[in-house]
């Protein structure tokens, strides 16, 4: 009996191990904020060795755009000071090598990531998937797949043949992880969305098996929670809703004119040719309606890097153009 219950153990222990993985988790709110600070630990909880590699300062809205340090220190300080002017413009955590700071976007955050933190001092071992996020603020509809930082971050993960997700939260609140950071707080937001996080991580993982993906080649997951715990006390475990990035209530980036004071700001208003489906599960419903229009639920997408258009569209449009290839 002894033996028997020794042996299973070992054998939850070692399903345990094989879930472990290597992670790199990025964002585009910088590596002080409470949101990406509560699911690294989140992560690491689960048994997971985790990377945080995170731009200084906050770049939300800045895509795929790839920045690298132009000066070995930083000119400014980091997001709320963190760290001061005239620090290195990269390095980590004195506390923490596991926890890194760029000079970059989110994007050459995560190059950084993979070519520099990870063979220089870790030995060069194999990263596993990709995390980005949880984003302060929503990023739905493939108008933010060009726009947000979060998801650049993802499929330059992706293009380089690693598994990615984003995940943005309905939080928009810029808040700095030693004020804010409380795990113990089950209603905190950014608590509820790194539990979140496992869940879909781990779920991934799981139903990985023996296959050396998490995902295949050149497909990401783009992940938007809705609001949670203080911003939405009747929602503390929002459901999984497998969605697309078109469809009904997506939404793009735009600007209004306020003749009164000769000055224009931004806007997000709805495109027709956002509700087009030309690709993928015309059946799913939109990220921005589960989102923003049900109740207490988190849209799962599908993106992938081959940007080319279908073989319908493709033949039609060259029809057209027929004449200049005779």
């Amino acid at each position: 009996m002894q033996f028997l219950t020794s042996s299973i153990a070992l054998l939850c222990l070692s399903a345990a191990v094989s879930l472990a993985k290597n992670i790199i988790l990025t964002n585009d709110d910088g590596w002080q904020a409470t949101n990406i600070r509560a699911t690294y630990y989140k992560l690491k909880d689960a048994g997971h060795n985790v990377f945080l590699v995170a731009p200084v300062v906050q770049r939300s809205g800045y895509g795929g755009k790839f920045d690298i340090p132009t000066s070995p220190t930083l000119q400014q300080g980091g997001e709320f000071n963190y760290p001061p002017a005239g620090s290195p413009s990269w390095g980590s955590e004195p506390d923490d090598d596991h926890i890194w700071y760029f000079n970059g976007t989110p994007a050459s955050s995560v190059a950084f990531g993979l070519q520099y933190v990870i063979p220089e001092k870790f030995n060069n071992i194999s990263i596993d998937l990709v995390v980005s996020g949880p984003n302060e603020g929503t990023n739905e509809s493939p108008a933010m797949f060009t726009l947000s930082g979060t998801i650049g971050a993802t499929y330059n993960a992706v293009y380089r043949g690693y598994p990615a997700i984003a995940f943005s939260g309905s939080n928009s609140n810029n808040s700095f992880f030693k004020d804010a950071l409380d795990l113990n707080d089950t209603s905190a937001p950014s608590t509820i969305y790194g539990n979140k996080v496992v869940e879909l991580v781990d779920a991934l993982f799981k139903s990985q098996g023996s296959n050396s993906r998490a995902l295949p080649v050149g497909v990401g997951l783009n992940v938007n929670f809705p609001k949670v715990g203080y911003e939405n006390e009747t929602c503390s475990d929002p459901k999984y809703v497998f969605t697309r990035l078109t469809g009904q209530y997506a939404s793009g980036a735009d600007l209004k004119y306020n003749a009164t004071s000769n000055s224009f700001y931004y806007a997000q208003d709805q495109f027709s040719p956002l509700t087009v489906c030309n690709n993928g599960d015309c059946s799913l419903p939109s990220e921005n309606f589960v989102v923003e229009h049900t109740k207490c639920q988190t849209a799962v997408s599908v993106f992938s890097i081959d940007w080319d258009a279908n073989l319908g569209l493709t033949n039609q449009v060259k029809g057209l153009i027929a004449p200049v290839f005779e």
